[in-house]
């Protein structure tokens, strides 16, 4: 994976509450294994649901995205696609950096 930095004009009316849906975004990646290890699909779905509509409407079209592939992997019941989304959506949130503009 690119450790380029990612950047994201983000409105700057959001701009705290982007940055707080950013940094609870950022505890979502062990959740996301952790429910997976666990079995528990419906956490995994429920973090894929959540980051897929609330993502984009901060801008965040990415994270958006990824919980879009989350949800419906959660929903076919993948749990190897599951487990590389995880790397993923932590991958992209080490690199995601807002620009309020």
């Amino acid at each position: 994976m690119s450790d380029e930095e990612i950047l994201v004009k983000i409105n700057p009316k959001l701009a705290v509450l982007a940055s707080k849906f950013l940094a609870d975004c950022r505890t979502m990646p062990e959740e996301l294994r952790s429910a997976v290890e666990s079995g528990d699909i419906a956490v995994t779905r429920r973090i894929g649901h959540s980051l897929w509509g609330t993502g984009s409407s901060y801008g965040f079209d990415g994270i958006g995205s990824l919980g879009e592939e989350i949800e419906r992997a959660a929903h076919a019941g993948d749990i190897e696609a599951l487990r590389k989304l995880a790397e993923r959506l932590d991958s992209y949130l080490t690199r995601v950096r807002p620009v309020f503009d």
